[in-house]
Order: structure tokens, then sequence, then C-alpha cells
């Protein structure tokens, strides 16, 4: 039961990061939108940053699916819990962003911590199925 709730959320996970990473390195001023930052504030070096989290976003979306796929159980165990803080990091991180409050910032809140509870409850199992 834990692999196939790890596989499931890690496979989840990967396809909004995918996505994610799209919109980032092709669409960036979209997303800094999105989020929250005023058109004046975009400049060529956020708009930089921003493809460079893109493109740092694909390294979780093309590894993730490789280790639901082929990973054991301890591997995947490894792999939920590194996800969790980054989906940890990424939602705290972004309460504390210096853009204002809205929509944008409020849903990529729920899905950082969403998705990181989300391992943590896919974990939640792992003593039992020893």
């Amino acid at each position: 039961m834990l692999i196939r709730r790890v596989a499931l959320i890690l496979r989840i996970g990967a396809s909004l990061f995918f996505f994610a990473s799209l919109i980032l390195l092709f669409k960036p001023e979209l997303v800094a939108g999105y989020i929250g930052f005023d058109s004046a504030v975009v400049t060529p070096e956020l708009r930089w940053i921003l493809q460079m989290m893109g493109a740092v976003f694909l390294v979780p979306a093309l590894l993730a699916p490789v280790v639901a796929a082929f990973a054991g159980e301890r591997g995947l165990r490894q792999a939920a819990s590194g996800m969790t803080f980054i989906w940890l990091a990424i939602a705290t991180l972004m309460v504390f962003a210096p853009v204002k409050w809205g929509n944008g910032k409020f849903s990529v809140i729920a899905i950082g911590y969403l998705f990181s509870f989300g391992y943590l409850y896919a974990l939640r199992g792992r003593r039992r199925n020893r």
C-alpha cells in the first residue's frame, strides 16, 4: 500500500512540476503576474530567474516518475521524504514572498502544503507495512 500511495503522489507531483517548468521556461511573465508581481517590476533579471526555476523544476519532474516506476520501497520512502521538504519549502517561501496576497499566491501555498501533507500521509503507514 505504501508503494502505491507514494508512487501515485510522485507521479502527480511530477506532472505538476513538468507543466510549471514549461510555463516558467516559455512564459515567465505569466507566472510572475499570477503570483502577484506587478508588470512594472518584471525585469529581464526576474524573467531570467524564473526561467532558471523552470529549468530546476525539470529535475524532479523527470526523475520522480522514474523513481515511482523502478525504485523499491526504500527508494520510494527516501524520494517521498525529500519531496516533502521540497514542497514544504516552496509553500513556506511563498508565504514570505514580497508580493501582494492574491489568488495566485494562495493557490501556490495551498498546493505546496497539500503535496507536503500528502507525502506525509503516504509515508504514515511505513512501519505497519514492514
